[in-house]
């Protein structure tokens, strides 16, 4: 139970954060009714030396950082490893691409679920982009003057501060002096929700309040004691995964799938660009990319597929199946549902894959004999589950 509920179920706090969690964590969408976060980033306490800074540090990952731009639907990755940062910016935009390219086809199929969101990744930089960063630099904040590789991107805005409260309320200590310093605390305004629907919560983590909202994680556990609809974010979940498998052909390798809020993108806005968009006559490696371009309408709740930084392309075949797809689905964080986990669950996820994964598959004119890889991927990860109760993924993730 969480703690908040544990506390008092009959409390009307609780009940009404419950209830505000219930609303905002629909799969339907909505229009948030608090304040922005264009407003949220301009009100941000900082430091004096920051005061003039745009460049408001958002989230933290092992690619680079994430910066929130003032007064914008936009926000810039900045990273070391090039190389890395260039991958992310392409296979984000791979798969945004995808999701564009078959969002009619499966709606008609689906209509009644609401599809994940790709975010678009608008321009990529290098270090030696000079007439960029003599502009740039000086907006970011001060201890993050470095220059690195750096990309523009959708701003995934963090949930409101009613959803906020309520996370706050049902599951940080109950202690009016830890509520209050959580709401210093600035990273707890960056609060995204990692929809985790192959995990419980262990008996310590269910006695253990949460102290920070960045990153928030929401075991199935959690979501069942809400009334959340399970089913349906694993339908959401499912259908991007055969969008990122079978339409982008990236094999999702440490993607993350989270709750935020988001601007609502009209359907005149043009296709991403990717690597595939060079002129592989000239083509030299990362290099800068130019596209500016934005249309946004009103603001919803939705779930996010992010950070591709780690994943990478595969081939049509048994063999990449077996040991790319299955290594990365299990050696992922716990978001995709799980046999050993929910039944259930697996089931209705399965179900909806294996359903959109051949749409996907027949639209793109493929032979006969590709229609069974999809089939071929859960059953491995099945066998690999059965077969290894003590199996360790991490220890079998390939990256890049």
């Amino acid at each position: 139970m969480p703690r908040g509920l544990q506390r008092d179920l009959s409390t009307k706090t609780s009940k009404c954060s419950e209830e505000a969690l219930r609303r905002a964590f629909s799969v339907q969408p909505h229009v948030l009714s608090s304040s922005s976060f264009i407003e949220d980033l301009g009100n941000v306490k900082s430091g004096a030396a920051d005061e003039q800074s745009e460049y408001r540090i958002i989230g933290l990952g092992s690619c680079g950082s994430v910066f929130g731009i003032l007064r914008t639907d936009f926000a810039v990755k900045k990273g070391r490893d090039i190389n890395a940062m260039w991958n992310d910016f392409n296979l984000t935009n791979t798969v945004h691409n995808a999701m564009a390219d078959t969002r009619e086809l499966l709606q008609d199929v689906f209509p009644k679920v609401t599809l994940p969101r790709i975010p678009q990744c608008i321009e990529f930089l290098l270090p030696e982009s000079k007439d960029y960063w003599k502009e740039a630099l000086p907006r970011f904040p001060t201890s993050h003057r470095e220059k690195g590789a750096v990309f523009q991107v959708d701003l995934i805005r963090p949930l409101s501060q009613i959803v906020r409260e309520a996370l706050k309320d049902l599951y940080f200590e109950d202690s009016e002096d830890i509520r209050q310093e959580a709401r210093n605390d600035q990273e707890n305004e960056h609060c995204l929700v990692r929809v985790y629907l192959g995990e419980r919560e262990t008996a310590d983590q269910e006695s253990t309040s949460h102290n920070s909202l960045r990153n928030f994680p929401m075991r199935l556990n959690m979501i069942e004691d809400l009334g959340l609809e399970k089913f349906a974010l694993a339908t959401e979940m499912a259908i991007a995964l055969a969008i990122i498998h079978w339409r982008a052909q990236v094999d999702a390798m440490d993607v993350e799938y989270v709750l935020g809020s988001a601007s609502e993108m009209g359907p005149e806005r043009r296709r991403a660009y990717t690597i595939e968009d060079s002129d592989f006559n000239d083509y030299s490696g990362p290099h800068q990319v130019r596209n500016l371009q934005l249309n946004f309408k009103t603001r919803s709740i939705h779930m996010w597929v992010l950070d591709f930084d780690k994943a990478a392309s595969f081939a049509l075949t048994t063999n990449d199946v077996e040991k790319r797809l299955v290594p990365a689905f299990l050696g992922n964080d716990p978001y995709y549902p799980r046999p050993d986990v929910d039944e259930a669950l697996w089931k209705s996820f399965s179900k909806t894959y294996l359903m959109a994964s051949r749409i996907i598959l027949v639209s793109r004119h493929e032979r006969y004999s590709l229609m069974s890889l999809p089939k071929l991927f859960l059953d491995k990860v099945v066998d690999m589950i059965k077969e290894h109760e003590g199996w360790n993924p991490e220890d079998h993730i390939v990256f890049g």
